[in-house]
């Protein structure tokens, strides 16, 4: 998704209107508008200050360009880069798996581990899946 496609979804996510959003962040509701039809982009200013009055981390808002598997594959390359993320075949399954020796592997176990754990508490019915875009959203923030 694209910046202000992610500032929309997490503007109605917190059931605020775009003037509302303006007010909280010190911005134009014109603004507001312009970064959700993609006609303008906020700098970091403006995302820090947008992200602080969703109540999310700055992160979630930044666009990921993923439009095509090589793309993807890219994103997937500089994970094993910085945290030893690597494929692995598992019962002729293929999976991800990482080196638990790379530096930063066991913070990703953690938050691999704490979002496996919100993806479970979602199939149980225990949260909605409104919550569980929160939660991503607001983790690490």
């Amino acid at each position: 998704m694209k910046t202000g496609e992610l500032i929309k979804k997490y503007r109605k996510l917190r059931k605020m209107t775009q003037k509302q959003l303006a007010a909280a962040c010190g911005q134009t509701d014109s603004a507001i508008r312009n970064y959700e039809l993609g006609n303008r982009t906020p700098g970091e200013p403006q995302l820090q200050a947008i992200a602080k009055a969703l109540d999310i981390s700055s992160e979630t808002l930044r666009d990921v360009p993923l439009e095509s598997s090589r793309q993807a594959l890219e994103l997937l390359f500089r994970l094993d880069e910085e945290f030893g993320l690597e494929p692995m075949e598992v019962d002729g399954m293929l999976v991800l798996g990482f080196d638990t020796r790379a530096e930063k592997s066991p913070k990703l176990a953690a938050v691999l581990k704490a979002w496996k754990k919100m993806l479970d508490s979602e199939n149980a019915g225990e949260i909605t899946p409104e919550e569980l875009d929160g939660w991503k959203a607001e983790f690490g923030s």
